[in-house]
């Protein structure tokens, strides 16, 4: 029995403070990702309109591809936001 609970407890020391992280979150770096969320949000749109115009007007003579890589990037903007948002808010 003794040496089953010896590594049990030492995998409790390993994996607790990994699951305990932060216990409050720090509100300076709270408010950059959360004005970085909103940065994110901003870019969309416009990204969003161009292309969805370019797809419009192509005609078959656009592949939109310039378009639609501002918009990508908008979409990798906004996904590095929102896990940002999440750490460091929560």
């Amino acid at each position: 029995m003794r040496t089953v609970l010896i590594p049990a407890f030492v995998a409790a020391l390993i994996v607790l403070p990994s699951s305990v992280q932060k216990a409050y979150a720090d509100p300076e770096e709270c408010r950059e990702a959360i004005d970085q969320y909103k940065m994110a949000i901003d870019d969309i749109s416009p990204a969003l309109k161009r292309y969805a115009g370019c797809v419009s007007d192509s005609r078959g003579h656009d592949d939109c591809s310039s378009e639609f890589r501002r918009l990508r990037s908008a979409q990798d903007d906004f996904e590095s936001a929102v896990s940002s948002y999440e750490s460091e808010c929560n």
